[in-house]
């Protein structure tokens, strides 16, 4: 790995030259704001679910009290307020922001301490009160500044986790530095994110645990993309250093470096629309204990749809490598990294890896809210109808590894199992006017023997929702 921390210490001195030049060439403009511009998005949805995990208790042969009560139902609503700002201060050159206000579920006491509703409390109040303060949560605040043929900058604390198709995207913020060039057809571009950063200056801030320095996770991208009409395609290539367990003592993982390819495509041939993307990382983590791990994940995604009049068919495929607890050297997926698996943004269906499930009601038992582990099969067919929109679709998961994927003790933690079951889900969506729209959805979920353990006599239950979502958008 002697060559990839070389790497790494030539992409950090070109992006603190790059960052440098980037903030003098914007901060030395004269500033006169000129038009503010307001986007934004309003929801309010209600959900049921019929149980809340795959048994009516914990598993018969679990000491560990791990599924308690979840035979029960659930129902309740939940909002989002999104608001984004643009001030434009010149031709060019803007500042952007977001934000999210009331991010909850309605009724809940949590919030304020006693009881549902919102109200003035001094910030300085303690206890749970203390709560009721974070009614507004600012995400994004960046500069977007457009040089011309010195190309796009962004600066700040930015959106950056999407690329290509929703396969493996995740809507995120963090602080970045951004660059892209646009000519002709082509688009070239690079990237350096600051996930985390570990150094001793947060001792002085009272937030570090010690005398650490660089325990930072980074990630440097350089990608370009080829588009013209009805055809889409690029490639990334980012290197994530991550060296936050630095100075720790065994077992703790004491740096992690690797690559991560992304290639994708998308193109309309006709009435047939096809999209693809991969993603393969490679790299190695380095432990304390001199032990060290390979790291070899695969993702890949590839849909194809075709219109038939105004309605339309299609077909989906999904892959995430997983992990096998026998093969502790080797590594084959890892959501938090989120390298080699879906993306909180690509949800195939309303239950198996629905981010919005696992934000609201927690996480299904035995997944989490990213599709890993797993082989999806999709088939989908839908009819838009003047305002109204149906869609129906029919899925099956596999596991690709069952041996690890459960917390419980051996032999607990080995599923009974590959499969995650069988899905049926379907959706109407009324759009009221241009800016307000209605959905209500079902899915029902045949529970497979993933969510079995080995040594489990009962069989795992079904489990179905219902929801409806009320967006309006400006």
């Amino acid at each position: 790995m002697q060559s990839s921390k070389c790497i790494f210490i030539a992409f950090k001195k070109f992006w603190l030259v790059l960052c440098s030049l980037s903030l003098m060439a914007v901060f030395t403009m004269p500033a006169a704001a000129v038009d503010v511009k307001f986007s934004g998005e309003f929801y309010v949805a209600g959900d049921y679910y019929n149980r809340t995990g795959a048994y009516d208790g914990r598993w018969s042969n679990d000491p560990i009290p791990v599924w308690i009560d979840t035979k029960a139902s659930t129902a309740f609503f939940h909002q989002r307020l999104r608001m984004q700002t643009e001030f434009i201060v010149s031709p060019g050159l803007s500042l952007i922001t977001r934000f999210d206000a009331l991010e909850r579920l309605w009724g809940d006491s949590s919030w304020s301490g006693t009881r549902g509703g919102t109200f003035g409390r001094p910030s300085g109040s303690s206890g749970s009160g203390d709560r009721a303060q974070e009614n507004i949560e600012f995400e994004r605040a960046y500069i977007k500044y457009s040089s011309g043929k010195a190309g796009n900058f962004i600066v700040g604390y930015a959106p950056w986790g999407t690329w290509g198709t929703k396969f493996g995207d995740s809507d995120r913020s963090d602080a970045t530095i951004q660059w892209s060039l646009l000519f002709g057809k082509w688009t070239v571009g690079a990237q350096y994110v600051k996930r985390e950063d570990g150094s001793t200056n947060y001792k002085t801030l009272g937030t570090g645990t010690g005398n650490r320095n660089d325990n930072d996770l980074d990630i440097y991208a350089v990608y370009w993309k080829y588009m013209r009409d009805n055809f889409d395609s690029g490639l990334k290539v980012a290197y994530i250093r991550d060296a936050r367990g630095k100075g720790t003592s065994a077992p703790a993982a004491q740096e992690t470096n690797g690559w991560i390819f992304t290639p994708y495509v998308i193109a309309q041939i006709g009435p047939v629309k096809l999209q693809g993307e991969v993603e393969y990382w490679r790299g190695r983590i380095e432990w304390v204990d001199e032990k060290a791990t390979d790291i070899r994940a695969l993702a890949a995604y590839g849909d194809a749809r075709v219109a038939i009049g105004p309605a339309y068919v299609g077909g989906l495929f999904a892959y995430a490598s997983g992990n096998d607890a026998a093969k502790p050297n080797k590594k084959r997926s890892d959501i938090y990294y989120e390298y080699a698996w879906g993306g909180v943004d690509f949800k195939p269906t309303l239950i198996l890896w629905n981010e919005d499930i696992t934000k609201w009601a927690g996480n299904i038992t035995g997944l989490r809210n990213g599709m890993t582990n797993a082989k999806l099969y999709q088939i989908y067919a839908g009819v838009p109808v003047k305002d109204f929109d149906f869609k129906v679709s029919l899925s099956y998961a596999r596991a690709n590894e069952i041996n690890g994927h459960y917390t419980a003790p051996a032999p607990a933690n080995i599923a009974k199992g590959p499969s995650y079951g069988w899905e049926l889900d379907g959706t109407a969506t009324y759009k009221i006017t241009n800016n307000l729209s209605y959905m209500v959805g079902a899915g029902y979920l045949w529970t497979g023997n993933y969510f079995r353990p080995i040594n489990e006599t009962k069989s795992p239950k079904n489990f179905y929702l219902l929801t409806n979502k009320l967006t309006l958008t400006f």
